[in-house]
């Protein structure tokens, strides 16, 4: 009975719903049909569970023909269920079985969150991958076969590195889509907003391929540019600072380390006094944009 009963009405609209208030008026439906629910509460609690199995598979079968922002959305509708309308239904299945299900809660939340789980983690999987194809550094190769250094150095202190600025849009961008299909909602097995999150991620995937380029290079790079590195990695370091778990930060400092070990073999020391300062601050300068709209968040 409770089976039929939850196909009145399927809670997948087209375009990727969630329709709780459906799953919740089957249960009503249930409660209003049947003489004695309780006798049937283990059907009821299959019931539930196969309809949201149903709704979770129809979510991914959305985002599979869709892009970025379906993903998203489909992320929302998983959070907003979890905190919303699986709530009321969970009261209403207690309610008409006189509180024989302990489990159906944590059975119909296993569907929605290894779904959410699953969308959410190849959302930042796709911003790991974008960022890391920002960060490109095989222009210090064209430098270095470059005669005119000093014409290189007086560049490169005139234009902001064309891949920060690509890899800081791509935090922005990253910052704006997940603002705008889930805002400050909080991740439930996190408790912290996804935006949080999905910043993180981003601010950790350039300075992990950074440091991954420049331990590559950095036997080639000329003295210039291996301050030049310094200097970037410390602009990343200050800009994206709230953001960087442990193992980036540590990731920089090392490779930071590294970059100052080579150029004291020159006979001089990276960044000493006043005047190692003023690299980091003229990318700040040069940058300001990037840093003013990472600093409100």
């Amino acid at each position: 009975a409770s089976t039929r009963s939850t196909r009145v009405r399927h809670p997948v609209r087209s375009g990727g719903i969630f329709d709780g208030d459906a799953l919740l008026g089957c249960v009503t439906k249930i409660s209003e049909d049947l003489t004695r629910p309780k006798d049937c509460a283990a059907e009821i609690e299959r019931g539930c569970q196969l309809v949201v199995r149903r709704c979770c598979e129809g979510l991914a079968a959305y985002v599979r023909e869709r892009g970025v922002s379906a993903r998203l959305r489909a992320v929302s509708e998983c959070a907003t269920a979890l905190t919303g309308r699986i709530l009321d239904v969970v009261r209403e299945v207690s309610f008409v079985t006189n509180d024989q299900l302990d489990a159906v809660e944590e059975l119909m939340r296993e569907d929605i969150i290894s779904l959410e789980n699953t969308l959410f983690d190849e959302f930042l999987e796709g911003v790991k991958k974008n960022i890391a194809a920002c960060v490109k550094l095989g222009y210090l190769d064209r430098e270095v076969r470059k005669e005119d250094q000093g014409n290189d150095a007086q560049n490169s202190e005139s234009s902001f590195p064309s891949y920060l600025a690509a890899s800081l849009l791509a935090i922005v961008r990253c910052r704006a889509q997940v603002e705008k299909a889930l805002g400050d909602t909080i991740r439930a097995s996190d408790d912290v907003t996804y935006q949080s999150l999905a910043l993180d991620a981003a601010s950790d995937s350039v300075v992990h391929a950074l440091c991954k380029q420049i331990n590559f290079r950095a036997m080639r790079m000329t003295k210039r540019q291996t301050n030049d590195m310094m200097a970037q990695l410390q602009f990343l370091l200050n800009t994206l600072k709230i953001h960087l778990g442990e193992d980036a930060t540590s990731m920089a400092e090392s490779t930071k380390r590294m970059l100052s070990s080579r150029v004291s073999w020159h006979g001089k020391k990276a960044f000493d006094g006043p005047e190692g300062l003023a690299p980091v601050e003229t990318l700040e300068r040069l940058g300001r944009v990037y840093v003013l709209c990472l600093a409100e968040v």
